[in-house]
């Protein structure tokens, strides 16, 4: 019997280093290595050195094709859409005019994007499936990017019911993502039988938990001696920086606590505007690290935090809580309980959930695990053993694969 092969579609893949690029690259990796044929059609990198990687490359037994796209600058609107675009459009050619009939994973990000898959399935007959990571327009619309109930919304949900009930298979990211694609009756008749809620997962292959100290990142941040609440990820619309900020200013006088923050995105900004108008020596803002280096980053943190906003509940899944957990750190999630990943949490007593927009009670928290180290300790170890147990790599890569042999 011929080994499963699977096409993946997306903007983002390796070397890039924003959060879903690497969710991604870690995936193909996987599949990969359990004798699936993975292929992959992406765009250029947007956070990566200043080099470009070849148009096709191998990359640890996946062939990878990239596609033409502008690369203004993410943080221009008019730049982003172009961004994707033109990747949209140069990928959907690459993929119509492929003779390959092998599925394709289609990722939701960017929007539009499963148009392709839509098109290969109506011209081609290739089946595809599509990999929410965020609910589209329900995102723009609670962000208010998209007016309610406007043109906009009104047309992306009629091709939404296109997208939905053309696709062999539906994957979602947790149980209150599923309620929200089940809400709007999109997958049409038979949907549970193409459901699948498969988890976000920490790439724990290289992510350990090891001790602080042998953190080289650690020494060089020169933060050894200091009690580290680290943000590690995009700063996006979606997440709640605002309350860490007023958290970080609440807390001041406590030079024994540090507040770091690492990565991009839209409220970049904002952290870098408040920090130097409040002159807060107690904070430091970094780029994203090379992935190589991002164990090592996350063990430099002494507890980590992550956030997203009530109004975007089920529909997107912050997969950072993985990658702290796997590092053997306490989380501290700024979300509603109902979420998935804040049911992880819970379920694992790794971390603490708190409403977003709570900064007395995140200011508690933190202050407590500081003085608490045994505390800190079981928590990391709780979470280490959920992502072993429940939430690995090689679990998640074994539901897709099922669903992609599906297809063979």
């Amino acid at each position: 019997m011929p080994k499963p092969k699977v096409t993946i579609l997306c903007q983002l893949f390796y070397p890039e280093l924003v959060s879903t690029g690497q969710t991604l690259t870690e995936l193909g990796e996987e599949l990969s290595s359990m004798d699936v044929d993975v292929e992959v059609v992406c765009g250029p990198p947007s956070v990566v050195d200043r080099s470009r990687p070849p148009r096709e490359m191998e990359h640890n037994g996946i062939l990878i094709h990239r596609t033409w796209g502008t690369q203004f600058p993410k943080l221009s609107l008019p730049g982003k859409l172009s961004n994707l675009v033109t990747f949209a459009l140069s990928s959907t050619c690459r993929v119509l005019l492929s003779r390959d009939a092998s599925p394709l994973l289609i990722l939701t990000n960017p929007p539009f994007l499963a148009v392709a898959g839509v098109l290969c399935r109506w011209i081609r007959r290739r089946p595809y499936i599509f990999l929410v990571f965020d609910v589209y327009p329900d995102v723009g619309r609670e962000l208010g990017v998209i007016k309610p109930g406007g043109l906009l919304e009104r047309a992306w949900d009629v091709l939404n019911r296109v997208l939905y009930r053309n696709a062999s298979h539906v994957i979602v990211l947790g149980r209150c993502m599923a309620d929200v694609v089940r809400r709007p009756n999109k997958l049409g008749p038979l949907a549970e039988d193409r459901l699948h809620v498969i988890h976000m997962w920490s790439d724990d292959r290289t992510i350990r938990a090891v001790p602080r100290s042998s953190s080289n990142l650690l020494k060089e941040w020169g933060l050894e001696d200091k009690f580290v609440v680290q943000y590690s990820g995009n700063m996006g619309r979606i997440h709640d920086i605002e309350t860490i900020l007023q958290a970080a200013w609440t807390l001041r006088e406590r030079r024994d606590i540090h507040f770091q923050f690492i990565g991009e995105g839209y409220k970049k900004r904002l952290v870098q505007s408040f920090l130097q108008e409040k002159q807060l020596g107690t904070c430091s803002v970094r780029t994203y690290v090379p992935r190589e280096q991002l164990p090592d980053s996350l063990a430099a943190a002494s507890v980590g935090i992550v956030s997203l906003l009530p109004a975007c509940t089920g529909l997107a899944v912050p997969s950072k809580i993985y990658g702290v957990m796997a590092a053997g750190r306490p989380v501290i999630g700024l979300m509603d309980p109902g979420g998935e990943a804040a049911r992880a949490v819970m379920g694992s007593e790794s971390g603490v959930i708190l409403q977003p927009g709570d900064v007395q009670g995140l200011v508690n928290a933190i202050v407590d695990l500081a003085g608490n180290p045994e505390k800190c300790r079981e928590m990391g170890e709780r979470g280490r053993r959920a992502i072993d147990e429940r939430y690995s790599l090689h679990a998640a890569a074994l539901q897709y694969r099922e669903v992609i042999a599906s297809l063979q």
